[in-house]
C-alpha cells in the first residue's frame, strides 16, 4: 500500500516546517510536525516517519555544531536511552490507535508548557538523574515521537551553551532513534508506506534545515517561539476535541 497525495503532501509540508522550526529555535521535529500529521495519518505512522527522517536532521546539526559536543557527559546518557528503546518498540507495536493519538496530543501540550516556561537551572546535575532521563526520553520518544525538551532541559541544567546542547542532545536522539529505526525493522512497523513517506519527507527536511541555518540570525527568536507554541497548542487540543467528542 502506498500512501495517497494528501498523506504525502502533509507528511512532505509539515516535515519542511519543522526543520525549520527546530533549526531556527531548537525544539524538537516531534513536538512541532506530530499535531499537525495527527490529523491526516495514524499514530504509529507518525512516529515511525518523524523519527526515521530525523536521523538526517540530527546528522546535519552534528556537523555543524560538533566542536561543540559534550562527549564525556552524554554518551552515558545515550547507553540509557538505547537500553529503553527494546520497551518503546514494544509499546509501539501494542498500544491502540486512539489511545495513543490522545497520550501523544496530551504529552505535547505538557511538554509545550514546559518549553514555554523557559525552566532553567532546576534540575540537579550528573549521576543517576542523567541516566533516567535518557532511559524514560528514549522511551517517550520511540513511542510517541515526543520527549526531546527532558534531555535539552536536562543540557541546560548543566551550564551547556546553546550549541552544545543542539551538538548534544543531537548525538542522543541520533544514538536512540537510529536503534528505534532497527527496532521498527525488526518487529514489521516499518512497512512499505511508511518507507515511502520517509523518502518523501528527506528532500523537503533538508531544504528546511538550509533555510533555518541562513534565517536563524535575521529574525525575532522569542516572537516566532511563542507563534509556533500557540499553533502547536491549537493544533493539539483539534486533535483531543477529535478523540474524545464521540465519547
Amino acid at each position: 500500500m502506498t500512501p495517497d497525495i494528501v498523506e504525502a503532501v502533509a507528511t512532505a509540508v509539515t516535515v519542511f516546517i519543522g526543520s525549520v522550526v527546530l533549526g531556527t529555535v531548537g525544539f524538537g521535529m516531534g513536538i512541532s510536525t506530530t499535531p499537525f500529521l495527527l490529523l491526516v495519518l495514524e499514530p504509529k505512522t507518525i512516529v515511525v516517519v518523524v523519527n526515521s527522517v530525523s536521523i538526517i536532521l540530527f546528522v546535519l546539526v552534528i556537523a555543524k555544531n560538533r566542536s561543540h559536543l559534550q562527549v564525556r557527559e552524554i554518551a552515558p546518557i545515550s547507553a540509557a536511552g538505547v537500553a529503553g528503546v527494546p520497551v518503546a518498540v514494544y509499546a509501539l507495536d501494542e498500544v491502540g490507535t486512539g489511545a495513543l493519538r490522545i497520550g501523544i496530543a496530551l504529552l505535547i501540550l505538557a511538554l509545550t508548557a514546559l518549553t514555554a516556561s523557559n525552566v532553567r537551572g532546576r534540575l540537579p546535575p550528573g549521576g543517576v538523574l542523567g541516566l533516567v532521563v535518557g532511559f524514560v526520553g528514549s522511551v517517550l520518544i520511540n513511542t510517541t515521537g515526543i520527549g526531546g525538551p527532558l534531555i535539552v532541559l536536562y543540557g541546560l541544567s548543566r551550564g551547556w551553551s546553546r550549541n552544545a546542547v543542539r551538538a548534544s542532545a543531537s548525538l542522543y536522539f541520533l544514538a536512540i532513534e537510529g536503534a528505534g529505526v532497527a527496532g521498527y525493522f525488526f518487529v514489521g512497523l516499518m512497512t512499505k508506506e511508511r518507507a515511502t513517506l520517509v523518502l518523501i519527507a528527506a528532500p523537503p527536511l533538508v531544504i528546511g534545515f538550509w533555510l533555518a541555518t541562513n534565517l536563524v540570525g535575521r529574525m525575532n527568536e522569542a516572537v516566532f517561539r511563542r507563534a509556533v507554541l500557540s499553533v502547536i497548542t491549537v493544533a493539539c487540543v483539534v486533535v483531543l476535541v477529535r478523540e474524545l467528542a464521540p465519547i
